[in-house]
Order: C-alpha cells, then structure tokens, then sequence
C-alpha cells in the first residue's frame, strides 16, 4: 500500500538554552512552548513562536511551512496517481488544500516532565481521517471516469486535458471531505529533548513520529485510474 506520509527533515531546528533562563521560564513550560512552536510553523503556518524561539526569521519560517504544505501536496498527488506535470496551476490548488487539511490538525501537547536525566514531551494527536472519510466518494468516481473514458468520452482530449479532468474532480472530492474533517482515534507520541552543548532540541526521528501521526492512512488503499482499468 502507498503511505501518504513523508519522510523530511525540515524540521530540525537547533534553539540557544540562554533562552532558558529569561524571565525565569521553568525547562517544563519552555520545552513545551518549543514543540508546540515546531508544530504550529509546520502545519499551521503561524510563525511568531517559532521565530520567538529559534531566532529564525519571518522569511524563513514562512518557507519552511511552505515547504511542508508542497510535500504533503506532493504525497497526495503520488498517493492517487495524479499528473499535473503540465498542469502547474493543479498542484498550487493541491498546495491550497494541503494548507486546508493541515489547518485542521488536532494537538495537544504536555508540559515537559523529566524521566531519569532527560526530558520528555507528551503529544496527543487525534489523526486527520481525510483519505478514508473520502475513500468511498473517490472509488466511485474513479470508478465512473475509467467508464467514460471506455465509452471514449475523452477519446478527442488532449493528455493535459483528460489529466486535468481527473484531478479537477479529484480536488472536489477532497476539499468537500476537508470542509467537515473526521478523526481517528487518539494516539500520543512521546519526545525526547535533546541537549547538545548550549542547544537543544527534537531529533528527527521523533519529528516523524508526530508527523507519522498527524494522517491516519492505516488499512487504507488508495484507488487509482490504473487500479480501474485493471479490474
């Protein structure tokens, strides 16, 4: 089965411990307020936290968001075997829902407790449930496109157009599934902070973890054109 997930290291910042010590802050309240800082750049776009912490700029921060909504885009275009190579226009309106799907990102995450000599993070996710909310509305028209396209409905379409075609009514399905999102059941991820020299910071591993998390696509097969023509 595809994996709508991605593996990515944007995440990693490193950020100063001499930011530890102002205005008093506790380590527990500071890990905290540094991981939910990661999560609201990378699904959220909200920056202020982030640059607060990391001393990033705004520039940067809104990249890297950017960056994050293009894979997911990318992930959910490979995921249904969609072509926009010639359709540039398509994948910035996949970019514009991947944006909306993460906007609806469901999160909390603990104060920071110590275990033996480290720190750790608790971070509850309830899993974005968009592929298999949407899983029977795109069979059917997965299912409905290839019977036209047998019919030659499409037969005097340019590849562009017949690409463009699907992924039009694709998008529709998605973004109607977005606009009234489902959830999973809850799962927490716990993460380790990390302190290496005057930084600290999450390992990449444990980045993925939460974004393992954010999508639920377990036990869900994604239904394509190709799939269709060959039932």
């Amino acid at each position: 089965m595809k994996n709508i997930k991605k593996i990515s290291g944007i995440c990693l910042v490193l950020i100063m411990l001499l930011s530890l010590t102002a205005c008093g802050t506790s380590y527990e309240k500071k890990y905290k307020e540094y991981v939910k800082s990661l999560i609201a750049i990378n699904y959220l776009g909200v920056s202020e936290d982030y640059i607060k912490s990391t001393g990033a700029n705004k520039e940067d921060a809104d990249a890297l968001y950017q960056a994050n909504a293009e894979l997911l885009a990318d992930n959910i275009l490979n995921y249904y075997g969609i072509v926009t190579t010639d359709a540039p226009e398509i994948r910035e309106q996949y970019i514009e829902l991947a944006k909306n799907i993460y906007s609806k990102v469901n999160y909390t995450v603990s104060q920071a407790y110590k275990n033996g000599s480290v720190y750790l993070v608790d971070v509850t996710i309830s899993p974005i449930n968009i592929l298999s909310q949407s899983a029977n509305d795109v069979a059917n028209y997965v299912n409905k496109f290839n019977a036209a396209v047998a019919a030659g409905d499409y037969n005097d379409y340019t590849l562009e157009k017949y690409e463009t075609e699907f992924s039009t009514g694709m998008l529709e399905i998605l973004n109607d599934a977005a606009l009234n999102m489902t959830y999973a059941e809850p799962v927490t991820v716990t993460v380790e902070i990390v302190v290496d020299g005057d930084t600290y910071y999450i390992s990449e591993r444990d980045f993925l973890k939460i974004d393992a998390a954010m999508i639920n696509s377990n036990n869900i097969q994604p239904v394509t054109t190709e799939d269709a023509e060959g039932e």
